[in-house]
């Protein structure tokens, strides 16, 4: 069943037309093949309404029919029927294309999809993030992404340029405003790409779309999606990603989320932001790292950890007490005094680990939950757990994808931007 809702304000029948494809749209999204009667009862429009909508949007090539060759194959649920196969409709993955770029420390990354959220072709390039001028980033930028788009192999035109990076993003999703990983500061990404790809752009933060498509996993399976949760992403840095009453709480100006450079321990060791004593500089990979290997607090950042390297520290740290395992109680004892700090704020609410391993967690569990006991929150009480399905770079790409299709969906093929968007439509 479809769970979108939507908050609108409908003046005209033209508006209320773009509206019902907006909500059909979603619903072929979130649900996969659908017949017109699941989309009537997911929607709770009639029967007429979605017979028009969507022959509207078949002719013109945004959704098509798919008939099963088997007639007893299920589409999706409640789709399967004995007899003469079911007409589903689906969407039509030519009708669009989209973009995912990344922006991690040292890496630029374009991956294409199709309307569908297949994946089309992808290019990863390696750079020096911590030295580039704007010249070279966009040079490099330019170059990943004609790449990418000459590959030749698709047949569609490109819609939607949604960019991630590491770092505060602006508010309105126009531009980096500044990152642990760059010198530049307030990157109008939004305008370089426009102009020259001549498509819309968003631009996000990295933690903020891994929350997103693990909020997208928990909806879409029978667990209970939360509407308070939040991500810790424990990787090259700390990134942090909260989902407050059902969105991504953001700052008035910017993405507003920057937990890993909250005060840990004043004047403390170097963070790669350049300030000390942040919950990054005791808590990311090149943090433990430092610390195990006896290096002092004041040197500079690692660029890159290796994940072999990581391995064999938490190996050593298990086996006895040592720098290894100071390192890790001293990373766990960071987070649980940022979280201890926002549980202060909100109510405790649900904190998933990303880009962490079980074995490493439970290297920091006590340390971790030493400040959150204040709030009533226990060590194995759930509260605090750690995933590990997938990647969090594939975590971003998915999120980011998802944020990308959206937008399609709505500006360009349905509701669009146009209408005041304040109160909900039944």
């Amino acid at each position: 069943m479809c769970q979108v809702i939507f908050m609108a304000t409908i003046t005209t029948s033209d508006e209320l037309r773009l509206f019902n494809r907006s909500r059909i749209l979603s619903c072929l999204r979130a649900g996969g093949r659908q017949s017109r009667k699941f989309l009537c009862e997911s929607t709770g429009l009639s029967a007429s309404t979605v017979s028009q909508v969507t022959a509207d949007l078949i002719d013109d090539g945004v959704i098509e029919l798919f008939t099963p060759a088997d007639a007893g194959t299920a589409g999706s649920a409640g789709n399967a029927r004995r007899g003469r196969p079911q007409v589903l409709l689906q969407l039509n993955s030519l009708a669009a294309a989209t973009a995912v770029v990344t922006l991690l420390l040292n890496e630029l990354e374009v991956t294409l999809y199709d309307y569908a959220g297949q994946r089309i072709h992808r290019v990863s390039k390696s750079v020096k993030t911590g030295s580039m001028s704007l010249s070279t980033l966009k040079k490099h930028l330019f170059g990943v992404l004609d790449t990418v788009l000459d590959d030749g192999e698709y047949e569609t035109s490109l819609h939607h340029i949604a960019m991630v990076c590491q770092g505060a993003v602006a508010r309105d999703n126009s531009g980096l405003l500044w990152s642990p990983i760059i010198k530049l500061r307030n990157i109008d990404f939004g305008g370089i790409l426009q102009q020259r790809y001549g498509v819309s752009v968003s631009v996000s933060n990295n933690c903020n779309m891994i929350a997103r498509a693990i909020f997208n996993e928990r909806q879409s399976s029978a667990e209970q999606a939360d509407e308070n949760f939040a991500v810790v992403l424990s990787s090259f840095g700390i990134g942090f990603g909260y989902f407050h009453q059902g969105n991504i709480l953001t700052g008035s100006h910017s993405s507003g989320t920057e937990f890993g450079h909250m005060l840990f321990k004043a004047g403390g060791a170097l963070c790669r932001c350049g300030r000390g004593g942040c919950i990054e500089a005791y808590a990311s990979d090149y943090a433990i790292w430092r610390r195990a290997n006896g290096k002092s607090a004041d040197d500079e950042p690692s660029d890159v950890v290796p994940q072999d390297e990581l391995m064999n520290l938490i190996v050593a740290a298990k086996e006895k007490p040592g720098l290894a395992r100071d390192a890790f109680e001293e990373a766990g004892a960071a987070i649980g005094q940022g979280l201890a700090n926002l549980f202060a704020l909100f109510d405790p609410f649900p904190v998933i680990l990303v880009g962490i391993s079980p074995d490493a967690f439970g290297l920091m569990e006590k340390t971790l939950h030493a400040d959150l006991q204040h709030y009533g929150v226990k060590q194995g009480d759930g509260t605090v757990s750690v995933y590990d399905r997938v990647t969090e770079r594939k975590l971003i790409r998915s999120g980011a994808l998802l944020q990308s299709l959206s937008y399609i969906d709505e500006k360009v093929f349905g509701f669009g931007s146009n209408t005041r968007v304040d109160e909900p439509v039944v």
